[in-house]
């Protein structure tokens, strides 16, 4: 109890985080990828964010502006939905709009800010949800990202630094 706690907490003390209003509830399960474990979580409001957010990034990862603007514009439509989250979706909306990688991952830096304590309130059954830190992004003030993977694939720097980085927490 203590720690939904903690995470309602954490959730809802970000100055620029999405807040949204009723519980944040999701089911997950486990795909049959033999090299990766990869959540799937059930699909409310904010497990669609998620998954939204997971396709810019791996779309970032893979250096790839016009998949990420298509993963942007899901995302941008799904935040729209959640009372609170107009920031965020306006800055899912600024990826959209641009195919400069290197500003997408700026702005997916900021949008990055909101979604992490927005999923930090969902409650999953199985699978966890990684949260991993790139000292380097942010012209080296540090950046946070999510993961349904423990390995990192940096959306920061994609190919130029594919590994850089940590998992700092795992939200299960």
């Amino acid at each position: 109890m203590k720690r939904y706690f903690l995470l309602a907490l954490i959730a809802g003390s970000g100055l620029t985080a999405c807040k949204s209003g009723g519980k944040q509830e999701a089911s997950a399960a486990q795909s049959g990828d033999s090299t990766a474990t990869v959540t799937t979580v059930a699909q409310t409001d904010t497990a669609k964010v998620y998954n939204a957010y997971l396709s810019v990034k791996d779309n970032l990862v893979k250096t790839d502006s016009k998949g990420a603007q298509q993963s942007a514009k899901a995302l941008a439509a799904n935040l729209s939905n959640i009372k609170g989250c107009t920031e965020a979706a306006d800055l899912a909306t600024r990826i959209a709009a641009t195919d400069d990688v290197k500003s997408q991952r700026n702005i997916f830096l900021l949008l990055s800010q909101d979604v992490i304590p927005l999923v930090k309130g969902m409650k999953t059954k199985s699978g966890p949800v990684y949260v991993a830190y790139c000292p380097m992004a942010g012209n080296g003030k540090g950046g946070y990202w999510l993961s349904a993977q423990k390995e990192i694939k940096n959306p920061y720097y994609g190919d130029e630094m594919l590994e850089c980085g940590e998992v700092k927490e795992e939200i299960k």
